[in-house]
């Protein structure tokens, strides 16, 4: 026999022989569970952390893309300016200027503003041709009536929007 089948066995006839007391085996399964159970705790909060942290890190900079314009409010896309003769530069200044509007007026006047603004541009890009020519003869003569009144109602929110400061 080998050397190592003959230590082998010494040792296994003397683990057999060995009594170890019944309250060491109690003492391991509790260690054993007390391991268990701040591995449990410790796991899914660190979890939980990690996927707060990356849906925020996701999150914050997809809303600053997703924010929309004020001109998508009025006109829908940029393609609605574009079918009409318009550029993505005249909608990049109708957007400009709608945020100067945000920012000068109030909020119950900006939202008036806003939706007297979406009225006359439905009846604007309606006697728009796809040159970005104006057909004002295109109105019926209540759409005309509309239109004044609708100018009418704005002017003091352009005259607010474009004041300037006197010195």
């Amino acid at each position: 026999m080998s050397i190592d089948k003959e230590l082998s066995e010494e040792l296994r006839q003397v683990a057999d022989s060995m009594h170890c007391p019944p309250e060491l085996y109690g003492r391991v399964r509790q260690s054993y569970q007390h391991y268990v159970k701040e591995k449990r705790g410790r796991s899914p909060m660190k979890k939980r952390m990690l996927a707060g942290i990356a849906a925020v890190a996701i999150l914050i900079p997809s809303a600053a893309f997703a924010a929309s314009y004020l001109a998508d409010d009025i006109f829908g896309s940029s393609s609605t300016i574009e079918q009409k003769g318009g550029t993505q530069e005249d909608y990049q200044e109708i957007e400009g200027m709608l945020q100067a509007a945000k920012g000068k007026l109030t909020e119950d006047e900006f939202k008036e503003y806003m939706e007297l603004t979406k009225q006359l541009m439905v009846l604007k890009l309606k006697i728009t041709d796809e040159n970005g020519v104006s057909h004002e003869e295109q109105l019926t003569p209540k759409e005309q009536w509309q239109f004044e009144q609708l100018a009418s109602k704005l002017s003091p929110y352009f005259e607010k929007i474009n004041e300037t400061v006197k010195p």
